[in-house]
């Protein structure tokens, strides 16, 4: 749901001068949308799914904590259980590693698909 409401707010912040611009050479609604707001808005589009990465990445980490018989959550709780400290940060490393690592691609990936973004 949060993704809806951010992308909404980035849509509607498309430059006015644009849309009247596309209007004035006659273009349709659906013009509008598929060659003014949706070039103008999808570096920014692609910026918010990255943050949006980061979210779900957390989420699924603490599905796996709460109930799960499986994954990196799990290692940590059974780690506990045992006191086994040394993989409980073992396991939080590799959280952080992975979760910076996917956070690194998805930004070189936006970089390269919309190289005239600042982002």
């Amino acid at each position: 749901f949060q993704i809806v409401l951010i992308i909404a707010v980035k849509v509607g912040g498309t430059r006015r001068d644009l849309v009247e611009a596309a209007y004035t050479l006659g273009s349709t609604n659906s013009g509008i949308v598929d060659r003014v707001i949706m070039p103008a808005n999808a570096p920014e589009i692609a910026e918010t799914l990255r943050l949006v990465l980061g979210w779900a990445w957390t989420y699924v980490i603490v599905a796996e904590l709460i109930g799960s018989s499986s994954g990196i959550g799990y290692m940590i709780i059974n780690s506990q259980s045992r006191l086994a400290t040394g993989q409980i940060i073992f396991g939080i490393i590799v959280i952080g590693l992975i979760g910076l690592l996917s956070d690194f691609a998805f930004k070189a990936f936006n970089r390269w698909l919309f190289p005239w973004s600042l982002a």
